[in-house]
């Protein structure tokens, strides 16, 4: 090989007449079989020899790094009238002569384990030695492999872990966290901030990625929260903050209210506490009139309509009704409160047609892991009219494959139900359990979110999922949440002629009463209604 790889007979022989001729033949061949010009493979044949010649080879026993390294530097340190070895010094040489060693001497398992080996987790997410050596001899190595190892025991991909990792050396170094020290959320922002402009990443449009924003600001602040070096902005103090606690603990273990209702009354007494202390300084001064400016302002200046205005004066009626019983304030302060007058069943459901529905699922019928998911929970709140909470509480164990029928846990009233499993929402979540929900999951709620650590999807998710996809096949509607799917279900169902006790039953109502607002949308009947011959009547 040598004789027709170097023209000089001289130091071809040179070559054919060094130690280890038939490694450094298998290893020049590699390098050939590679596809690379014969310039480079000359290259290559060159270090072997400056290698067997300034380590000594063969030997019985394992070459160190530091045996390597002393032999770069005498090779870049070696005087020759080459034009490109006039330096007095060549880091070039010397990191050539590393590099080719340490490959060489790698694959003929003759080399003491390097630093980066001692991390297999790095050497599982990265193949090539320079992202090796980065990741290893970047700072906080510590504290960036038991972040990762978080992620590994939560069963994270491969590639999310590949992903996780450069990002957290980007945040290192925009950063500059080179030691660990407290990190506030706005140099988090201005960080992300400049991540996010970097116009020297790939496939990025008008050079701007809000996604990278939005990675960078969710790992970062993970990271440093899980180390406990993130700066948590300071909580507001909430007004009158012990009554509100003595009133939470009364609706849940007195009253026995759900959580979510719970939390739901939690956030509107927030605001009402915060918009009283600017009128109020003393709970027992509270007026009627300070109330009434309040719920006011609810409609005029932040647009709430008259239906959200009398839920909202509801939920302050009745804590308004329990400081008085508690003498926090006057007794019958509670019955002062004037609430909107709502008349039942005066605005028609809000839902999609039922060709928007079938645009909607076609739109997401696809071999895409997401599309695979979506199209599963827009299935069956479409054709069982469930609600979203539901949805998210269904089991994998709530599904009888056998006998084709499917389980629910109503969320109003907790009632049991069964139903027939139709093929087409069978045939969707079966697709789903196959090819889209990880297979290391070990929770037994049906949808969870794709990334680790494994979460069952909650009811804000299934609502941005469904938000999303109906927005642009329905914009004229007024909401795009779960629920206008379930709406859309009962009214397709009124107008193909079903029951309202039928339809009540489908969706779970407690009472015909919550069902009969969908006859005001039985177009059939409506029309029979409209054509009729009233003149025999009046």
């Amino acid at each position: 090989m040598f004789d027709t790889l170097i023209k000089r007979s001289y130091y071809a022989k040179k070559h054919m007449e060094a130690p280890l001729l038939a490694e450094r033949i298998q290893y020049v061949q590699r390098w050939i079989d590679g596809g690379y010009p014969r310039s480079t493979v000359t290259s290559v044949a060159q270090y072997l020899l400056r290698i067997v010649e300034l380590i000594p080879l063969p030997t019985d026993h394992i070459i160190t790094l530091k045996e390597v390294e002393l032999a770069a530097s005498k090779w870049a340190s070696y005087k020759s009238n080459h034009p490109q070895k006039r330096a007095a010094y060549s880091k070039t040489a010397a990191k050539k002569f590393r590099w080719f060693a340490i490959d060489w001497l790698k694959k003929m398992n003759c080399l003491e384990p390097l630093p980066e080996e001692k991390y297999p987790l790095f050497v599982q997410l990265f193949s090539r030695g320079h992202a090796l050596r980065r990741h290893v001899n970047a700072p906080l190595l510590k504290e960036r492999l038991e972040y990762l190892d978080y992620w590994v025991n939560n069963g994270a991909s491969l590639s999310y872990l590949h992903c996780l990792s450069q990002y957290l050396l980007i945040a290192i170094n925009l950063l500059k966290l080179y030691e660990l020290r407290i990190v506030t959320a706005n140099e988090i922002e201005a960080a992300a901030n400049i991540w996010a402009h970097n116009d020297k990443i790939r496939l990025r449009k008008n050079g701007y990625s809000k996604f990278a924003r939005m990675r960078f600001i969710r790992d970062t602040s993970n990271w440093l929260n899980m180390l406990g070096y993130l700066e948590h902005p300071v909580k507001k103090i909430i007004p009158f903050g012990n009554y509100l606690d003595q009133y939470v603990y009364y609706m849940r273990s007195e009253q026995g209210l759900s959580e979510n209702t719970i939390m739901s009354r939690i956030a509107t007494l927030k605001n009402f506490l915060f918009k009283l202390n600017h009128m109020e300084k003393d709970f027992n001064a509270i007026s009627p009139l300070s109330v009434d400016d309040i719920l006011t302002s609810k409609y005029k200046d932040d647009g709430y309509s008259r239906r959200t205005v009398q839920g909202y004066a509801t939920v302050i009626r009745g804590f308004l009704k329990y400081a008085g019983n508690m003498t926090w304030c006057s007794q019958n302060l509670w019955e002062t409160i004037h609430v909107p007058r709502v008349y039942r069943y005066e605005q028609l459901p809000y839902s999609p047609s039922w060709d928007d529905v079938k645009n909607v699922l076609a739109s997401i019928n696809s071999n895409n892991p997401t599309d695979i998911r979506d199209y599963a929970i827009c299935m069956l709140l479409a054709i069982y009219g469930l609600r979203r909470s539901e949805v998210s509480n269904l089991c994998l164990d709530d599904i009888d494959w056998k006998n084709e029928m499917i389980y629910l846990k109503r969320a109003k009233g907790s009632k049991p139900q069964t139903f027939p499993l139709i093929k087409s929402v069978g045939d969707a979540i079966l697709k789903y359990i196959k090819q889209a929900r990880p297979n290391n999951c070990q929770l037994r709620q049906l949808f969870v979110c794709r990334i680790a650590p494994y979460r069952p999807l909650n009811g804000t998710t299934i609502y941005q999922i469904v938000s999303k996809r109906l927005k642009p096949v329905a914009p004229s509607i007024k909401h795009y949440g779960p629920h206008a799917l379930r709406h859309a279900c009962a009214t397709h169902l009124i107008n193909e002629g079903v029951t309202l006790k039928e339809i009540s039953d489908q969706l779970g109502h407690q009472g015909l009463d919550t069902t009969r607002i969908y006859s005001k949308v039985d177009l059939t009947n409506l029309r029979k209604v409209a054509d009729m011959n009233w003149e025999d009547v009046i």
